[in-house]
């Protein structure tokens, strides 16, 4: 038992430090959106400036309050538990349900279906505007919401642990939904982008150079389907599902990208980078022959 805290005492500094870097990064991008968002020339409507605007900033304070309560709970953890009879391992077991843990779970659930629903979003408009293909991303995403609940709640309980056998039972479907989810919409976003790519490469369709790299660069097709998001969901739920003490790491990790990877995507849709309804439509257009070239202007 005691080696198993110590891993996970290892896994929590390592995961709690990583985070800290995760959150500066994301302070960057909201600050860098909001700035984008706020100028006179912002790309769109003033109903999705606001709207992108609102979405950042409920993700941001989200973010700050898992933030802060981990931080809370390690400091409590490796001060005060030290004074209890037994140390670490007797605060991790009295202490692992307290309210605020609770809530720093909650704020990352609340992120990860934010971030998910933003996502579902950008599939919607890529593969262009067919409700057809939502279908099974919105059962999944539906699905995944329940089980999170449940996995909530008997975290929160008395004598709960968020990583214990019984929340588990909950937590490892809730996990493989979600993140199979991910890999799915990644996958779909991903593909659809560079099929676009393809079948444009053979029309003469008329670009500036750097509207071109903006728009079909491989980066940008990558920051699009949030692949890192998907990559490091998988890297979490394989110790997760075997209860491995070092899946705390890799949560706090993905937990953080769950609000990122979006949060890039959206600095995208404001500087007008992205991929969007107009621009899928001419290229559906173009590729269809009913037009000779498209001219996608400078941003």
């Amino acid at each position: 038992m005691n080696m198993e805290i110590r891993d996970f005492e290892h896994a929590y500094y390592i995961g709690s430090y990583l985070s800290g870097i995760l959150y500066g990064l994301e302070l960057a991008l909201y600050f860098m959106i909001m700035k984008k968002l706020c100028k006179k020339e912002a790309i769109g409507n003033t109903r999705m400036r606001r709207f992108l605007a609102v979405f950042s900033t409920i993700g941001l304070v989200l973010f700050t309050i898992d933030i802060a309560c981990n931080a809370v709970w390690g400091e409590i953890m490796w001060i005060n538990g030290r004074e209890l009879p037994n140390g670490v391992p007797e605060f991790f077991e009295t202490m692992v349900y307290v309210w605020y843990q609770t809530l720093g779970s909650t704020s990352v659930v609340t992120m990860i279906f934010l971030g998910d629903g933003l996502l579902l979003y950008r599939l919607y408009i890529i593969w262009g505007s067919k409700w057809k293909i939502m279908v099974i991303p919105i059962m999944a995403y539906l699905a995944a919401f329940a089980l999170a609940v449940v996995q909530l709640v008997l975290s929160g309980k008395p004598g709960g642990n968020f990583f214990g056998k019984e929340t588990t039972v909950y937590g490892t479907p809730y996990y493989v939904i979600t993140i199979g989810l991910n890999i799915f919409v990644t996958t779909m976003i991903y593909g659809r982008i560079q099929w676009l790519i393809g079948a444009l490469s053979g029309t003469r369709v008329k670009r500036s150079i750097k509207s071109c790299r903006l728009y079909v660069s491989p980066a940008g097709a990558f920051i699009e389907s949030a692949a890192l998001y998907s990559i490091v969901g998988i890297l979490y739920l394989v110790p997760y599902a075997t209860e491995s003490q070092t899946a705390i790491c890799f949560g706090q990790v993905w937990a953080k990208l769950t609000f990122i990877c979006p949060q890039m995507i959206i600095l995208r849709m404001a500087s007008g980078h992205a991929w969007n309804r107009e621009r899928i439509n001419e290229a559906e257009t173009t590729m269809n022959g009913q037009i000779s070239s498209v001219v996608f202007d400078d941003v």
